[in-house]
């Protein structure tokens, strides 16, 4: 029998008050030498339990049992990750439309790899095939990237991280597309005015639609937005809210209309919504102007996300009857911003108002005139030289020399009024 011995061994070391450090040490003899082992410990209990070990390692060891591999845990299957991905993002309060989404997307991945049994099986190959087939697809760079994003976020925030359904994540390091910068479309006053004749034309000036754009080109807030304002949300002294339950951001936005628009804008109200009487007026004109009671008696009551529908179809009409380059609603967004960029507002203000970040707005939504504001910036410094340098004999020569020349007005509102849509 091989006796263990526990033996304290100091080291060089000291304490700060003084004392010298040690560490326990197990020695015993073998085959007539003596071998050390550290336990890398000060603790007595710990080494002791070493010590033991140590013992029934050299005397025993066909007792030593060996490890038992353990079982493999169950894999969650693609129905319960669903659910879970379902309970995780609605307990995170994220909006309705959000998770609906992410759960397509997952349902939609699901359908093209068949052979993965669950969602533990979908491996980093799946992944890249994934991207691959959505290019080859003829999918936009943009949809792609946001694709990639949510789907990463399912597998490694919720159902990784939050759920502790899987541990790995296969979209973790799959590159996203590179994306070039959108082009941003501004709607000038003359489309904005020939889209109102031909919509005033069609519908026998129905003055719904066009206060529906009006506001969109005054305020820039998101078409949805704008469909849900509630009569709640009309505020004194020509105010209007959008709630923060229906805004993206989160956040109350308020605008200001004027009074004749905020008038035209009361008289399209009913019931909780303002524009609420939407439906009753289309099937209206349906009825009496356009002679379909079959497609009147088609008509579903509103929500704002029909009114938005019915506009952009809208839209989409007047482009086919046009010839030059065609727009969307969401470009009167841009035009606002942009317009309101140009009108000397702040990009604070502009953030507030519109609920976009100022590097969004910068890459996504304003479309200054480089011409423009090149002259203006010009003009801005020569006045000042003018105002500010008078008199002073320092000033440097080419300043002088301007001077000497009348220095045109700052106005070029004019000419940026017949750029942008007001």
């Amino acid at each position: 029998m091989i006796q263990v011995y526990l033996v304290k061994r100091y080291m060089r070391k000291r304490k700060r008050n003084g004392a010298r450090e040690y560490r326990w040490v197990l020695r015993w003899e073998e085959s007539g030498e003596w071998q050390c082992e550290s336990t890398g410990t000060a603790d007595r209990t710990l080494a002791e339990g070493l010590q033991k070990q140590k013992w029934a390692e050299l005397n025993i060891p066909e007792c030593q049992p060996e490890p038992e591999p353990e079982p493999e845990p169950a894999k969650a299957t693609w129905k319960e990750c669903k659910d879970a991905l379902k309970r995780a993002m609605e307990a995170d309060n994220l909006r309705p439309g959000y998770v609906s989404d992410a759960l397509l997307m997952f349902d939609n991945f699901r359908q093209m790899f068949p052979e993965a049994a669950t969602p533990a099986d979908v491996t980093v190959a799946m992944a890249q095939e994934y991207k691959r087939q959505r290019s080859e697809a003829k999918v936009s760079p943009w949809t792609i990237k946001v694709d990639l994003a949510t789907l990463k976020a399912a597998f490694g925030k919720w159902l990784g991280r939050e759920c502790g359904l899987l541990i790995s994540n296969p979209f973790a390091n799959v590159k996203p597309p590179k994306c070039d910068d959108p082009e941003v479309r501004i709607v000038t006053a003359s489309e904005s005015q020939a889209l109102f004749d031909w919509l005033a034309k069609r519908w026998n000036n129905w003055r719904l639609p066009l206060v529906y754009l009006e506001i969109a080109v005054l305020l820039g807030w998101r078409a949805t937005e704008i469909a849900s304002i509630r009569n709640d949300d009309l505020l004194a002294d020509g105010f209007v809210r959008v709630a923060a339950s229906r805004s993206k951001t989160r956040r109350h936005k308020y605008g200001w209309l004027p009074p004749d628009l905020y008038a035209d804008l009361q008289a399209c109200a009913t019931g909780e919504w303002v524009f609420g009487r939407f439906s009753d007026e289309l099937r209206r004109l349906l009825v009496l102007w356009k002679k379909q009671p079959h497609h009147a008696a088609m008509v579903k009551d509103f929500s704002p996300k029909r009114l938005v529908c019915w506009i952009q179809d809208e839209i989409k009409r007047f482009n086919d009857d046009q010839e030059g380059e065609s727009f969307t609603l969401h470009d009167f967004r841009r035009t606002a911003i942009t317009g309101l960029q140009t009108a000397g507002v702040t990009e604070k203000e502009t953030s507030l108002m519109v609920g976009a970040t100022p590097e969004v707005i910068r890459k996504h939504y304003e479309k200054m005139d480089a011409k423009v504001i090149a002259k203006r910036s010009v003009l801005r410094r020569l006045q000042s030289d003018e105002s500010g340098k008078k008199n002073d004999p320092n000033a440097p020569i080419f300043a002088r020399l301007l001077r000497a020349e009348p220095i045109l007005a700052l106005d070029d509102s004019e000419e940026m009024s017949q750029t942008i849509g007001a």
